[in-house]
């Protein structure tokens, strides 16, 4: 891992692929919604916790598309997510997975 911003676009790619695989093309309706909830889609990094707690709001489904980004997002490293907690800490797992890569 070379640098944060090597993870975050890893992490926004991600976060694309994800939900265009759930939602087809819809998933970009998420991304206005976002918008409007004064998140960008390049800020996401930064204000993981808004994206969470919109995806929460815009979809039932919220807590399982947060789970499959995980899943995704770990897999582009090599690594295998373990589901342990909730996924409302989300949060804490993209944390957790940046600061274990720049160790």
């Amino acid at each position: 891992m070379k640098t944060k911003n090597d993870f975050d676009e890893k992490l926004i790619i991600t976060i694309d692929e994800v939900l265009k695989q759930i939602f087809g093309d819809a998933g970009l309706l998420i991304y206005a919604y976002l918008e409007s909830q004064s998140v960008k889609r390049e800020q996401i990094p930064e204000q993981l916790n808004d994206f969470a707690e919109c995806l929460e709001n815009f979809s039932a489904s919220g807590s399982i598309v947060k789970t499959v980004i995980l899943k995704n997002l770990y897999s582009q490293f090599g690594l295998e997510f373990e589901e342990t907690g909730s996924p409302n800490n989300f949060t804490d797992h993209v944390a957790k997975l940046r600061n274990s890569l720049q160790q």
